[in-house]
């Protein structure tokens, strides 16, 4: 059979359109610009930017990593000095991780790139399909979320 006459399963194209949508706004993004860190440990930065001091085993909960791999991260990133270690406020044998101020610093610039990329797209879109866009992602997401309940 020809592919003009074979049947296009919706779940195939769903599968296949994320996958690319995710590859493209992964390049988009800059993951693939090197800051001397690995698009993981980018992963690892960001959760504890955004949700500042964390514990190594909440960290990798959120990162979806297993401890171990999240220690070894949280070492290289506290080699390149964008990370440190402190002590829980709470109890003095909970190891926390926070961004120092380099750590800090690459969020921004990236975070920026980011905005000025997803700006750019945006921009292309008329005032009508914006709105579609948005109320699309938002549907999707909060299919998402309740599929994750």
């Amino acid at each position: 059979t020809t592919e003009a006459n074979t049947a296009v399963d919706p779940i195939e194209q769903v599968e296949e359109l994320a996958q690319e949508l995710m590859r493209q706004l992964d390049l988009l993004s800059g993951s693939k610009v090197q800051e001397d860190i690995s698009y993981g440990q980018y992963k690892v930065i960001s959760v504890i930017n955004n949700h500042g001091p964390i514990s190594v085993g909440n960290l990798g909960r959120l990162v979806g990593s297993a401890q171990s791999t999240t220690s070894e991260m949280v070492a290289r990133l506290t080699k390149a000095g964008l990370v440190t270690k402190v002590r829980g406020p709470y109890d003095g044998r909970v190891v926390m991780v926070e961004l120092t101020d380099q750590g800090r610093q690459l969020m921004r610039r990236r975070r920026k790139r980011v905005r000025e990329a997803y700006q750019g797209l945006f921009s292309k879109l008329t005032g009508g399909d914006q709105e579609s866009f948005i109320a699309s992602i938002k549907s999707l997401n909060d299919i998402l979320a309740k599929a994750a309940e």
